[in-house]
């Protein structure tokens, strides 16, 4: 039996880390799109964006547009989720053990966060390049 229990907090840490991991890579892309706003906004400031540029900020707009909706809903639907499953963990197990099962709830919950308000930066950025 302590075994599983072991196996089991194992994964939990595994799963918490290849979260955190997916967070580090998320804000490394967030960096290197960010730059690539950056530019287009020096370009629009000096007059100089092409038609090619604003079809592309035309076109991002619309697909960070529709990544936030699905982001949105996602939330709302693994919101409750998120809570049952705490509730279940904190009904069987003892409150230090449910802790350690409650973080990859946590770092999932951060993450699915941490996507909904980048990708509603880049509709923010976007809608004003487009502007």
């Amino acid at each position: 039996m302590q075994n599983i229990v072991v196996l089991a907090e194992l994964v939990s840490n595994m799963f918490s880390i290849l979260i955190l991991l997916a967070i580090f890579y998320k804000y490394y892309l967030y960096k290197k799109r960010l730059d690539v706003i950056k530019g287009l906004n020096d370009l629009k400031n000096k007059n100089r964006l092409t038609l090619e540029d604003k079809e592309f900020i035309d076109k991002n707009y619309k697909e960070y547009k529709l990544y936030l909706e699905k982001d949105e809903e996602r939330i709302k639907l693994i919101y409750p989720v998120f809570i049952l499953i705490a509730g279940i963990l904190l009904f069987f197990f003892p409150f230090t053990d449910a802790l350690i099962y409650l973080n990859v709830i946590i770092v999932a919950y951060i993450y699915l966060q941490i996507n909904k308000i980048h990708n509603k930066n880049f509709v923010g950025f976007l809608k004003e390049l487009k502007d």
